[in-house]
């Protein structure tokens, strides 16, 4: 039989195990522990707390030897401040005609809780990763459309102010001059501020429409359409493998060489232009790449100009895209515009391996 005084009191004393003692007619004779405080006070019936009501027969059999012990696992204390669950064990000790009720902690359902809090505290990383995702994408469609609003401002407000500011200093040279072409010059001038309104309207309408509805000729439309409208040669070459790439970027390469044309045919005095597009593999991966350069005059790409963003924002479109773009020039020499996007790997084009190897 179990010795209460030279086996488990002291181990009950030192809080490594919870120790209690019913008499035969149920009563808390003893308590010693943190571990066994859901008993209730000395004195007072055991079954008498929440967890062993309606356990008297259990008891019952238990004293007559119909049973061997009472087992409950998983137990939560009921002590303020105590949150480890417990297994406690009644035994019936026939020498000294009591109960004998052994707490200790219960591992098996702290491990679970433990499980259960690992899972609680991921699912709430996840909940604030997606937050955090969703903050991104808001985001994004924020700086998208403060790149279209200026864009759309480039492209329309600042080229008719600059044309109309270009004629009327020629309109007031005339004056001096000559005035006969007077009259000459406020017509070109009236024509510019009535193409310049279009153009504004235009841009309003583009932007009461989201981006991936956004209108637009494809780049090699585009391209077609600036030879014809400037007299420029036009060349092109586009390999097979960035025909898709171009689809998928279709928009930001439409804005970063809409952007590149208009300044050939408003700055560079080119007469020819170049376009190329090939797909390039890198230690990230797949890459389209797109050049579009000209035999203009150049300029200084040191020499930063107030007030002139088209260049910034082909590089904030490509950023958009997760790509680059790059801006190269000199006075003289042309320049040059390179576009560098990530291509994802469709499954039907994915690498083929066999036996480990690529083939």
């Amino acid at each position: 039989m179990i010795d209460i005084g030279t086996e488990l009191l002291p181990a009950a004393q030192a809080e490594v195990i919870g120790l209690a003692v019913l008499r035969a007619d149920r009563t808390v004779q003893q308590k010693v522990g943190h571990l066994v405080e859901w008993l209730p006070a000395v004195g007072a019936d055991c079954c008498l707390c929440t967890l062993l009501v309606g356990m008297e027969a259990e008891m019952a059999a238990l004293s007559e030897g119909r049973r061997d012990l009472i087992a409950l696992s998983g137990v939560r204390a009921e002590l303020p401040g105590l949150d480890r669950p417990v297994t406690a064990v009644i035994l019936w000790n026939g020498d000294q005609s009591h109960y004998v009720v052994i707490a200790m902690p219960d591992f098996t359902a702290r491990q679970a809780e433990i499980m259960f809090e690992s899972e609680r505290r991921a699912r709430r990383l996840m909940e604030q990763q997606l937050e955090a995702a969703n903050s991104e994408a808001r985001f994004a469609s924020l700086a998208r459309t403060r790149l279209r609003l200026a864009r759309d401002l480039h492209d329309t407000l600042v080229h008719s102010v600059i044309a109309l500011l270009t004629q009327i200093r020629l309109t007031r040279h005339f004056l001096a001059t000559d005035p006969a072409r007077v009259s000459e010059g406020l017509a070109i001038a009236e024509e510019a501020a009535i193409n310049g309104l279009a153009r504004a309207r235009d841009a309003i309408a583009r932007l009461r429409m989201p981006d991936d509805l956004e209108p637009g000729s494809d780049v090699e439309e585009m391209l077609s359409d600036f030879a014809r409208q400037t007299g420029t040669e036009v060349s092109t070459r586009i390999d097979d493998g960035a025909r898709a790439g171009l689809q998928d970027h279709a928009t930001t390469i439409r804005r970063i060489v809409g952007e590149a044309l208009r300044n050939i045919e408003a700055h560079a005095k080119a007469r020819q232009v170049r376009f190329d597009a090939v797909v390039e593999r890198t230690e990230a991966g797949r890459r389209l790449v797109v050049d579009v350069s000209d035999d203009g005059r150049g300029f200084d790409g040191t020499i930063s100009k107030q007030g002139h963003f088209g260049l910034i924002g082909m590089v904030e479109f490509a950023e958009l895209a997760g790509g680059q773009c790059t801006v190269e020039s000199s006075p003289g020499a042309g320049t040059l515009v390179r576009i560098s996007l990530p291509l994802t790997v469709p499954a039907t084009n994915a690498v083929q391996r066999r036996g480990g190897v690529e083939r």
